[in-house]
């Protein structure tokens, strides 16, 4: 839960962070985080809130992926690595995961804005035909 992690932070690192952005890179072939001092010449790539509101509820979720977030604006580089490390480890503490088991039929729907989500490998002779549906929402604030 990007929610959870964000009402666990501190409330000195929440008004250290307020108002920045992180650059979120969109590499669906990687499974290793792309380092910010690589090119993103052909990399579909976003600045984007590191706090965003959910426009129905108004709950702040923490914005940042492991895999995704390589850079927090404004920051040197090691800084930014060291502060993202550290809040991945926060978002992925045992006790914030939700890991499904899966039974045929199962449907699973989520708030993309509230949560990091990842599928672990499967037996290769299962088969595995993923659906998804995107529901229109409003622009990140």
């Amino acid at each position: 839960s990007l929610y959870e992690a964000h009402d666990r932070l501190s409330p000195e690192l929440k008004a250290r962070l307020h108002g920045r952005k992180v650059l979120q890179v969109y590499d669906y072939t990687k499974d290793t985080a792309l380092d910010s001092s690589q090119s993103l010449d052909g990399v579909l790539n976003y600045w984007q809130p590191m706090f965003v509101a959910n426009p129905d509820s108004h709950r702040v979720a923490l914005y940042v992926c492991r895999l995704m977030t390589i850079a927090i604006e404004g920051l040197e580089k090691a800084e930014s690595d060291a502060l993202l490390e550290e809040l991945s480890d926060l978002i992925e503490a045992p006790d914030n995961i939700y890991e499904h088991v899966w039974r045929l039929g199962d449907l699973i729907m989520w708030d993309n804005l509230s949560s990091v989500h990842a599928r672990t490998d499967w037996p290769a002779g299962e088969p595995r035909s993923p659906r998804r549906c995107t529901i229109q929402g409003s622009q990140l604030s």
